[in-house]
């Protein structure tokens, strides 16, 4: 009795252990211990950024989590703004607007390319984490901790002529960079996207019937112009804030495979 007891333990714990034996989670970027820890059932953002070590000099504004159970809402966001892409380009067609059409493409394929990530914002500082016990949230498998170097740049997307890599500027508005970004004709010229390097996004006015004052854009945000579609009945009205949300899903990181 006592052998078979013990056998039984035995298998108990190889079988836990073989089901734990691939859950993992990640931490890239500035470390001075990256790598893929254990996970278990419980396991919170401390209990693995101890043991990484992310360095103080990490561009904490720009971190990201990369949460596995966000992916399916995500990729359902990403489907819809391919749809919404996709008919705003054969509507554009139809209507004999072949820039729109063009513009509609171009956005269409760099959609595609744009991977789903699970980004779920959050306190990632791990100083901020250890004391205050509310942002030290639950881990899941596969989860991904990205923690960048400090960019110097701001980019500037969407219905632009070309995107646009542009040197941070300190407190500069996000309008004022448009100057050095030539705009694309349908372009609207009334609001502007500010999505901040930790994924949270902001929309303002930006002519004179609908001026906002906002946050300026940090280094690494990515502000996108937003498509204006004159047509009566346009299909597609929430095409502009859901693309600026799953732009916010991007890292700065570019996460290893």
């Amino acid at each position: 009795m006592i052998f078979r007891s013990s056998w039984l333990l035995c298998c108990s714990l190889l079988m836990t252990f073989a089901a734990n034996a691939d859950s993992l989670v990640t931490v890239q970027g500035d470390a001075a211990k990256p790598g893929r820890y254990s996970f278990v059932a419980g396991t919170r953002l401390h209990d693995v950024l101890l043991q990484a070590q992310v360095s103080p000099k990490a561009y904490l504004l720009g971190a990201a989590w990369l949460h596995t159970p966000l992916r399916d809402a995500q990729e359902r966001l990403k489907v819809g703004v391919l749809f919404d892409l996709s008919s705003l380009h054969s509507n554009a067609l139809a209507g004999d607007q072949v820039g729109l059409a063009t513009l509609a493409a171009r956005l269409r394929d760099k959609v595609q390319a744009m991977p789903v990530t699970g980004r779920k914002v959050a306190q990632l500082d791990p100083v901020q984490i250890e004391l205050n016990r509310v942002n030290n949230r639950f881990l899941s498998d596969g989860d991904v901790l990205l923690y960048p170097l400090r960019p110097t740049t701001v980019r500037v997307e969407g219905a632009v002529l070309g995107e646009c890599e542009l040197p941070f500027q300190p407190l500069q508005a996000a309008v004022d960079y448009l100057k050095a970004c030539p705009l694309d004709p349908n372009a609207d010229a009334d609001w502007l996207f500010v999505i901040q390097p930790d994924g949270r996004v902001f929309k303002g006015g930006v002519a004179l019937w609908n001026e906002t004052t906002s946050v300026p854009p940090a280094p690494g945000a990515r502000i996108y112009v937003p498509v204006h579609n004159s047509k009566q009945g346009d299909p597609t009205p929430d095409l502009n804030a859901e693309l600026a949300a799953f732009i916010a899903t991007q890292p700065l990181l570019e996460v290893k495979p």
